[in-house]
């Protein structure tokens, strides 16, 4: 593969995954107390009760959302042969579980009337997806492009 087509590639491939993290869900927000329910992503909300509303995880839920960012880095570092397969999946395993294992434990915390402060997040799987297509696809593009 000529350095002009792999370096494409690889812009390609972090423009989708900085697309993917900002845009795309990362969990189904399960509201325990009298709030709606709702999709979760980092630059906007959706609930059948508020419709759309912007920034809102970027203001009240960054515990959930910012290890989507190491992610991130870990697939830029991996595209760069600085990180091995095995740990970017690891770490889209643990990025994608991280909003429900803190979500958890503080939905048992309550206010003063008796409901639950932090909602449970659900995770979306959708940068994890794109972890697993890009520890597999991108190492077969770049040898099967070696070849020709």
């Amino acid at each position: 593969m000529t350095l002009k087509r792999k370096n494409l590639i690889i812009l390609f491939i972090i423009t989708i995954s900085i697309l993917i993290v900002l845009l795309a869900p990362f969990g189904y927000h399960v509201d325990l107390g009298p709030g709606p329910n709702s999709i979760t992503a980092m630059l906007w909300e959706y609930s059948t009760y508020y419709s759309f509303r912007y920034l809102v995880a970027l203001k009240y839920y960054p515990q959930f959302y910012i290890f989507r960012i190491v992610i991130l880095y870990a697939i830029i570092r991996f595209l760069g042969e600085k990180l091995s397969r095995k740990w970017l999946i690891i770490l889209g395993v643990i990025g994608e579980l991280i909003p429900l294992i803190l979500s958890i434990p503080a939905s048992l915390i309550l206010n003063s009337d008796g409901d639950n402060l932090a909602p449970i997040i659900i995770s979306i799987p959708l940068l994890f997806m794109l972890v697993i297509v890009v520890a597999f696809i991108y190492p077969k593009l770049y040898t099967e492009s070696e070849k020709s």
